[in-house]
Formats: C-alpha cells, structure tokens, sequence
C-alpha cells in the first residue's frame, strides 16, 4: 500500500488533570511554566495523580500532523520509539484507532515520553515535559521499503536535539531525494532554531521541500522581522513550498514566484491552542497529497486550525469528522 505521508517524530503521551497548588507545591514544581525533567522526575508526578482523573492523548508534534491526516482519509504511517509500557502500548493503540499505520519501536528500559499538563484552579496550565526514551530513534529503525513508497516524507525540528535521531532523519530525507519524493519539515520551536540555526538552514537548503514555520520562527531562522520577507527568503533557500503562519492574520503561502495569504477560520470557541501549527501542517499535507493544490491545501490547513483550537488538548477524536469534511467539500474544493 503506497503511504501518502510518513512520519518520524518524538513519540509523547499527552496527559492532562486538573490539580490543587498544594500538589504543585509539594512536588517542588514552578507555577505556569514548560518544564523539561528526567525520569526519577517523572515517575514522581505520574504517581502523584495516578488517582486523579486523568486523559491520555497521542502527541508529539508530527504524531498530531500524521494523526490529522489519517482522519482525513490519508494513508500515514509513523515511526519513533517507545517504552514497553502502559503508555507506549496505549500510543500505539490510539494512533492506530485514528487510522495510522504504527512502526513503532518498543523498548525494555526506560519510559515511553509524556508531556503531563497539569491545571490549576484558577484554569493556569502547568507543563512537565520528560521525552523518555523518544531520543533513542537510529537510522537502522527506518522502513526503507515503506520509506521509499511513500509520497511525502514528514519531521520536524525536535529531532535535531538527539544527534541518533538526526542521522536517521537526514538519512530518510536522502532517500526521498534520491528517489524523486518530497521532504516536509516543521522548524517547529524557536528554541530548537536559535540551538541549531546553521545546520538547520543547510538541510533546509539541500532536501526540504515543504516548511511550515510560525512569524517567531521564520523570523529568528531569516532574521527578517517582515513575515513576507521571511517566506521570500526561506523558498530562496530551495524549499519549493514555505508555509508562515501570522497568528489572528492567518497565514501565508509561498510557492513559486507567488505567494497568497490565508484567512484565519472563525473558530467556535477558544479554548486551547495546544498543537494548532501541528493540525495545519495535517491539514495542508492531506489536501497536497490529495492533489488538492497549494493554495486550496493552506485553507483546509486554516480551517483545521480554527477547529483544534476549540478543544481541549489535540483531543481529535472530539472532531465530528463528517461535519468537518463536509464543509471542506462545500466551502473550500468547489
């Protein structure tokens, strides 16, 4: 079966509760804040609300991008690493509820990655990120076969922090050149830019095809505070395709000598944008390789947006999918 997109990406467990501040207080943790922390960390906070009620979520940046298109009705599959444990069994699980074909690695050691969302009386979000066992990723764990039969290939910046991840990453998009395919790439965090700015505009330059990146982003990648400069300079690189999202002004794409901007969709309600860059990048991804065209790919990719922002966390199996793929037939393709 021809993959339309495959993804590697840090595997992580969302998971969400709600908390006293004398929890928070006890568990010596810092108010309102992403916190990175280690395993004896983790295993701290996760007894600590194991008898809370709690929701699990797949995350990860390009796990939300992959999921998003499989529910569309594309043809995915997404490979990462982790823990032989509850959580790793249940990524796998949810994943391959969502349509998803998992190549998961499953590890003896160690645990799965999560990020755990901690939330206060007063609704202030408290994040405590630990990615486990995500870094473990080497080139030996890509499918080549199924690698070199899929259309796009699709990661993001989060892997250049694991040097094991990468080698594999460059390694697939190496393929996908050799073989005629495209490369999608998500700059996906401005701190992860700022840490690896040279390398990152030299892989840009020589595989990627497709990039999203949010004004923040593109700005410290270019170091043009103008987002339309920016996306000038960023398809200057090579990408054929640049995607830049502005917030409440929409986005914008470039591609050829052009460039369009993207209305933001009016959203039902406000109230998360936790993984919105992650479902436009889905949603754009899903209407390329369904020979939808650019411009009509970065609307069904906004409209997306809007729909993600009203749920909790990237819950995406609260969308009505029926709804939402009727309107996209309706008020976009026609």
């Amino acid at each position: 079966m021809a993959i339309d997109v495959f993804g590697l990406g840090n595997t992580l467990v969302d998971i969400q509760t709600f908390i006293d501040d004398k929890l928070l207080k006890k568990l010596k943790i810092t108010k309102g804040i992403m916190t990175l922390i280690d395993e004896k960390q983790s295993r701290e906070v996760l007894t600590a609300i194991a008898d809370l009620k709690t929701k699990y979520v797949p995350g990860g940046s390009c796990g939300n991008s992959i999921s998003m298109i499989a529910m569309m009705g594309g043809k995915t599959t997404y490979t990462g690493v982790v823990a032989d444990d509850m959580y790793g069994r249940l990524y796998e699980n949810k994943i391959s509820e969502r349509g998803v074909k998992s190549m998961l690695r499953f590890t003896d050691s160690g645990l799965t990655g999560t990020a755990i969302v901690l939330t206060s009386p007063d609704a202030e979000r408290t994040m405590l990120t630990h990615l486990g066992v995500c870094g473990e990723f080497t080139k030996s764990d890509l499918n080549m076969e199924v690698l070199s039969d899929s259309a796009v290939f699709h990661t993001t910046g989060y892997e250049f922090d694991t040097p094991s991840q990468k080698e594999a990453l460059i390694e697939a998009m190496k393929i996908m050149k050799k073989n005629g395919k495209k490369v999608s790439f998500d700059i996906a965090d401005p701190f992860c830019i700022e840490r690896n700015r040279d390398e990152l505009k030299a892989v840009i330059s020589e595989y990627v095809d497709i990039l999203f990146g949010n004004y923040e982003e593109v700005k410290i990648l270019t170091g043009c505070e103008d987002p339309i400069e920016a996306g000038k300079q960023i398809r200057a690189m090579g990408p054929s395709i640049c995607l830049v999202k502005v917030g409440g002004n929409g986005s914008y794409a470039f591609f050829d000598d052009t460039y369009v901007q993207v209305p933001v969709y009016q959203a039902e309600k406000v109230l998360d944008s936790t993984g919105c860059g992650d479902i436009y990048a889905g949603g754009f991804l899903y209407g390329y390789t369904s020979g939808y065209g650019i411009e009509k790919s970065a609307h069904i990719a906004s409209y997306l947006a809007s729909k993600i922002i009203a749920v909790a966390g990237v819950a995406l199996e609260k969308f009505d999918m029926e709804e939402i793929k009727s309107f996209i037939n309706e008020k976009i393709l026609n």
